[in-house]
């Protein structure tokens, strides 16, 4: 495939080489129509292999957090949190426009027969995407989680690499309902790294830009700290401002998510640090976090990049944290169970526009914003996009939503979506690499509690025995018991192991 057309693959984002995936043939996984008929084409080849997966051994890990943006001062638990500045990211978000291609709402694709961009990537896999239909003509699915290991038109997911096709295939479905334009991979990236200076090219067809990062401190891990998050001890990576204007200008495009401009950012940085083996800064241990508006923006950021640790604090509604549950609890026959004295939770309907790390959600969300009752008509739900951040290290956090607790965030219904995403893990066969908990404290307030410290010594000092792989949920930290889950939200197996 040639440089220019790699540029209509729209959401190239290589996956981590934590397991080598066979390719996705067109045969094996096209996804819609198949090769000879109409409105489908081929997406998503090429990309980098081997950036996942920390190999360096040694060294203690402790865990670095901003200051809390509201609530409660830091308690103890785990490893011992320290203060840090949040990164400067991404630049203003645009308000209005936005480009849409060929059936999603991802950049550049101007391929014939109405194919979506692709999402996500892996070696030198091809996969072919449907054309996704437009918002009015979304059926209702009810208030079951979609299926992970079901492609939209209905073709169980078997193995490993019929995984990353479903990967792109969630992604471009988010990128289409949800986040609008996501730019993908560039056509040629080339770039320089002077000290804690990295210099960046990207060409996309015949226009190019210029970017700028910088890496600052000590240690092993590069932490992108959106604010308030949960990272290693190590060195600080800020990606700059005025990110977006350049890559709307480089793009086409009159809209842009600010945390999808940190993740296609990390991307570059990543690229750029790859280029240049010998710089120092090691691209495998970039780490990105944040709390509550930030832990959302983690969460789009973690998505939408290669970014190989993760980690969502407190992300509430627009982040980590299932659209229907939510839903239900707001405006359906949840909200007789619904027991909290500072109102319904945050969902599609009441997610500020405006926020710390936001706007989380871009004009494509119109429809689903006026009429939530239509997020029953999503083909996916937020576990599935936790889910495409597999293989790479999550680490994901909530806060108590117990009966009279504060709940504005919803923390039940991110404990649904982390625990519904873990089933994926666990079919990839990468369960430890997944790690997610219900605390109590002030919000943004009670730092680690262990299990990202012990995810930290596996990706970053190689420590295959760490205590990882915890999916720590208690029925008195939650609105609905953990036992109703699978009766009220959940009708596909759970345990699928996919070959």
């Amino acid at each position: 495939m040639s440089a220019l057309s790699r540029k209509f693959t729209a959401l190239a984002f290589p996956a981590l080489a934590l397991w080598n995936f066979a390719a996705c043939s067109a045969d094996s996984t096209a996804i819609g129509p198949k090769p000879g008929g109409s409105g489908g084409a081929a997406v998503g080849s090429g990309g980098r292999s081997g950036v996942g997966g920390g190999v360096a051994t040694g060294g203690s890990v402790s865990t670095t957090g901003g200051s809390a943006t509201t609530g409660g001062s830091a308690t103890t638990g785990g490893a011992a949190t320290t203060g840090g500045a949040a990164t400067t990211t991404g630049g203003a978000a645009a308000t209005t426009g936005g480009a849409s291609a060929a059936g999603a709402s991802t950049v550049g694709g101007s391929g014939s027969g109405g194919a979506t961009g692709a999402a996500g990537g892996g070696g030198d896999s091809k996969c072919v995407l449907p054309t996704f239909p437009e918002v009015g003509s979304l059926k209702d699915l009810g208030i079951k989680l979609p299926d992970p290991f079901t492609f939209y038109d209905g073709t169980p997911v078997t193995t490993k690499a019929q995984w990353e096709c479903r990967r792109k295939e969630i992604l471009a479905m988010a990128a289409k309902y949800l986040y609008g334009p996501v730019p993908g991979d560039c056509d040629e990236v080339s770039g320089t790294v002077s000290g804690g200076t990295v210099s960046i090219t990207c060409k996309v067809g015949t226009k190019s830009a210029s970017f700028s990062a910088s890496i600052s401190g000590s240690g092993k891990s590069i932490n992108v700290q959106l604010g308030s998050g949960i990272l290693p001890a190590g060195k600080t990576l800020s990606l700059g401002s005025g990110n977006d204007a350049k890559i709307k200008t480089l793009y086409g495009i009159s809209e842009i998510n600010p945390n999808i401009v940190n993740g296609w950012m990390i991307n570059r940085v990543m690229d750029v640090l790859e280029k240049n083996p010998t710089s120092g800064h090691d691209p495998k241990t970039i780490a990105v976090s944040g709390c509550s508006g930030c832990g959302k923006g983690a969460f789009l950021a973690g998505v939408f990049s290669r970014a190989p640790i993760v980690v969502i604090v407190e992300s509430g509604g627009g982040g980590g944290t299932s659209w229907r549950m939510t839903e239900w609890f707001r405006h359906g026959a949840g909200k007789s169970r619904w027991m909290c004295a500072d109102g319904l939770p945050q969902g599609i309907d009441n997610l500020e526009d405006t926020g710390i790390c936001g706007p989380w959600v871009t004009s494509a969300a119109k429809t689903f914003r006026s009429a939530p009752a239509t997020v029953n008509n999503l083909p996916f739900d937020q576990h599935m996009l936790l889910a495409t951040i597999a293989p790479r290290y999550l680490v994901h956090f909530t806060n108590n939503n117990g009966s009279n607790s504060w709940c504005h965030l919803a923390g039940t219904s991110e404990a649904l979506a982390s625990w519904a995403a873990h089933s994926v893990y666990t079919a990839l066969g990468v369960p430890k690499n997944h790690s997610f908990e219900i605390y109590t404290g002030g919000h943004c307030g009670v730092g680690d509690t262990g299990i990202a410290a012990a995810m930290f010594k596996r990706a970053l000092d190689g420590d295959m025995s760490a205590d990882t792989g915890k999916i720590n949920i208690q029925d008195a930290r939650l609105q609905v018991p953990q036992s109703e889950w699978k009766g009220l939200f959940v009708d596909w197996n759970m345990e699928t192991v996919l070959q």
